[in-house]
């Protein structure tokens, strides 16, 4: 896993609290895909990603309409 990134200079004066990474490679973005790769999901779901170029693990999966209205 990665080192944890310095604090920012916004990071002194508003307080982020928890920074989510990724389990896999420790990147601190995220994507949402909608589910047209799945074939077997029989109801709209959300597939939370990694959004580093070299990883992109699956990191949880929410019904679609917690994210999109």
């Amino acid at each position: 896993m990665k080192k944890e990134q310095e604090r920012g200079f916004f990071d002194k004066y508003f307080s982020t609290g928890i920074r989510p990474v990724c389990p896999k490679c420790g990147h601190q973005g995220f994507m949402v895909l909608h589910d047209d790769a799945v074939v077997n999901s029989d109801k709209a779901i959300a597939i939370v990603a990694c959004a580093s170029k070299g990883c992109h693990a699956a990191i949880g999966v929410l019904p679609a309409s917690a994210v999109w209205a």
